[in-house]
Parts: C-alpha cells; sequence; structure tokens
C-alpha cells in the first residue's frame, strides 16, 4: 500500500469567493459564479458568460495568474496554521497544474507555462524546488497525484499542490470552434445540456508525510487513500465513450485505498455538461456505482469550467463534503437527462447527507482521455 499523505490545509479563489465557509455556503444555496464577462470582448464566442473572478485581478494574464495563485498559496498555509517562514527547514515543494495559463496571450513573444511563478515565490521569501504538470483539464489534479508522489517516493515532508488558470478570449473562442461552449448554460447531466461553461481560479492543498503533520501537532482535514492517472490515448479531444480508462483509474484508487466502490458517498465528477463528457461519465457511474448509488455532484455549474485549476478545486469540495457531511448540489439543475435517471444526482434544494466513514472521490476527464481519481477519507476513517 502506497503512502497515504494527509491534507492539513486547502486554498480556494473561485468566483464564489475567497472564503471556505462563504463558498460553501453559496455551493449549497444552488448559487452560480457564471455570468456576463467584463474583461474581454466575446462578441465573436458562443455565449458571453463565464466563472470570471470580479475582484481587482490584474488584467494581465501573467499577473493575473500570479494573483491567483498567491491567493491560494497564503489561503493554503494559513487553513494549515503555517507561515511561509516556516518551511525553510523542512523538505517542501510545490506542483502547480495549469492547461495553458496564460501563454497564448504573447504578443511579444513565447513564455514558459510557469514563467511567473519564481518571481511569486521570491516576493513571498520562499525558496521551493517547483513542478509544472500540464495535462489538460486533468492538470490540477495530477499535480495533487505528484505532490503525493513526492511524499511517497520522494521523502518531502510537505507539498503544496493544486492548479490555476485564468479565464481569456483565446479559450473562449477554442471552446467556441470546437462546440463545447454551451451557447445557453452549463447544466450537468441535464436533458437539455449542450455544453460548457469556461471559468478561472486557483486551490491549492497542503499534504503533508503522516509523521511530520503529528510531530507539528497539525489539524488533519483530510487523507488522501488513493489517487491513480489513467489515458485513454483516443484522440485529441474525445474520452473513450465506454468510459473504461476513467473506471481503472478509479479501480487504481480504491486499490490503493483499500476499500471498494461501496465505500464512496459522494462523488465530485467531472460533470464539463458538454453531450460528449456527460454520455460518457455516466457509463462510469453505471458500471460502478449503480448498485450503491453514492450521491454525485457537478460543480461546474457554479465555477465554470477552471480548466487546469478545476481538479483542485473540487478536491477542496470533496473535502469540504467530508467535513460537513453533506453533497452539494449541481447549480441550475432541473430535469436530469434519462442516461442519469437511476443515479443519486443531488439536485438545488435536496439536501444529500452523507454517511459517516464514507469516502469522497474527485473525478477529472481532460481532453484526449486523461483521467484521474482522487479519494479521500476523514481521519478517523482512513483504513489503517
Amino acid at each position: 500500500m502506497t503512502c497515504q499523505p494527509v491534507v492539513t490545509g486547502a486554498g480556494l479563489v473561485t468566483c464564489l469567493g475567497r472564503d471556505q465557509d462563504a463558498v460553501w455556503s453559496r455551493l449549497m444555496a444552488g448559487e452560480s459564479g457564471v455570468a456576463p464577462i467584463e474583461a474581454f470582448d466575446t462578441a465573436q464566442c458562443l455565449n458571453g458568460s463565464g466563472g470570471e473572478i470580479k475582484d481587482g485581478l490584474p488584467s494581465d494574464g501573467g499577473a493575473r495568474m500570479a494573483a491567483l495563485l498567491e491567493g491560494a498559496l497564503r489561503a493554503a498555509l494559513d487553513d494549515a496554521g503555517l507561515a511561509a517562514g516556516d518551511l525553510a527547514g523542512r523538505r517542501a515543494a510545490l506542483v502547480v497544474g495549469s492547461s495553458f495559463g496564460n501563454i497564448f496571450q504573447t504578443e511579444n513573444g513565447p513564455v514558459e507555462l510557469d514563467h511567473y511563478i519564481r518571481p511569486l515565490l521570491g516576493g513571498l521569501g520562499l525558496d521551493l524546488p517547483v513542478i509544472s504538470v500540464s495535462s489538460a483539464c486533468s492538470s490540477g489534479s495530477d499535480a495533487i497525484a505528484t505532490g503525493a508522489d513526492l511524499i511517497d517516493f520522494a521523502g518531502f515532508d510537505l507539498v503544496l499542490c493544486g492548479g490555476v488558470d485564468v479565464l481569456d478570449i483565446y479559450k473562449m473562442v477554442g471552446h467556441s470552434a470546437l462546440g463545447t461552449l454551451s451557447p445557453t448554460r452549463c447544466t450537468p447531466f441535464s436533458a437539455d445540456g449542450d455544453g460548457t461553461a469556461l471559468g478561472e481560479g486557483a486551490a491549492l492543498l497542503v499534504l503533508e508525510a503522516p509523521a511530520d503533520a503529528a510531530a507539528r501537532g497539525a489539524r488533519v482535514r483530510s487523507v488522501l487513500t488513493g489517487r491513480a492517472s489513467t489515458t485513454d490515448t483516443n484522440t485529441l479531444t474525445s474520452p473513450d465513450l465506454t468510459g473504461a480508462g476513467a473506471m481503472r483509474a478509479i479501480d487504481n484508487a480504491l486499490a490503493q485505498d483499500g476499500g471498494t466502490a461501496a465505500d464512496i458517498a459522494y462523488v465530485n465528477a467531472h460533470g464539463s455538461g458538454t453531450p460528449v463528457n456527460d454520455a460518457m461519465e455516466a457509463q462510469v457511474y453505471a458500471g460502478m456505482f449503480e448498485k450503491h448509488r453514492p450521491a454525485i455532484s457537478s460543480t461546474k455549474a457554479a465555477f465554470g469550467h477552471t480548466l487546469g485549476a478545476t481538479g483542485a478545486i473540487e478536491a477542496g469540495i470533496a473535502i469540504l463534503a467530508l467535513e460537513r457531511g453533506e453533497a452539494p448540489p449541481t447549480s441550475g439543475l432541473a430535469a436530469v437527462h434519462e442516461d442519469w435517471s437511476r443515479a443519486a444526482v443531488v439536485l438545488p434544494g435536496r439536501p444529500a447527507p452523507l454517511p459517516p466513514g464514507r469516502a469522497a472521490l474527485s473525478v477529472t476527464y481532460g481532453f484526449g482521455g486523461a483521467n484521474v481519481a482522487l479519494l479521500f477519507r476523514r481521519p478517523e476513517a482512513s483504513p489503517s
């Protein structure tokens, strides 16, 4: 069995806010932060709305990436009861996932995907090894899995890991051209679903080796008991519609956890709202969970699809669901598609309490069939 790193802190920066309590409250109320975009002209896009953060962030893409990541980093360290200076004597690292970041905003020449990170760390007085992960929409989840691997196989004490991405005209036009952007609104699992909505944000988790967290008396919020990545190698954009690769990722995560699918009480789905993704994910749910019917929801209707940040934000929401004992609804969902009629989809206004002692699964599926499964348990429920 692999090492099971503990989560001692989390930082979220989203269009629904930056305070975890406030974000959770708005999620549970079925609210959405997807609104008309103000930062750029969307006339050439299928839709002019997105999960834009409207609280004075820089307009320059690189500076915006840095501001989002800094917000998540400071919040995660504070949540873990750490200051930047506390990392000086520890073997610590930073793993950041991003799909494309701001690299399309390159009229003065190309930039590296993580060009803004070193100056940001320097300004915070941090000197950490940095790994940059880019695996399309699964980047943030892969970054968390990579962080766990650093603790497990490379002897790191602590890893800050997650994802960040910004909303820009290039991504909006690209998804408009692909036909994945909804011309109406993002409604995952819906009978009238016609695409996704894009967003921006950042999230970081503080992962620690269990012994190191115990030595400093840290509060353990959750245990990452399983993590797995697979690749379909199907097409450049479409997943394997049978869901075989996604199910293999979940199976591999469960094998590390030592549990079974019956242990999962909540699934934070990828739930992008595109007909292709929803159909594939319905196959995964039916193949693995039809007998046990865990609560399932998507938060992309609330945050927008934040691309490289989405898996990290959703991992944070899965941890909150375990802590609060309740699954958040899928914002705006009214009529469930027939593919999902037998699933325990959480609707607005219909609370879904989670039984204690069970696990939460966060799954992310990226372009080209990149599949990641992250399995979390409450500390007292973690298998020994």
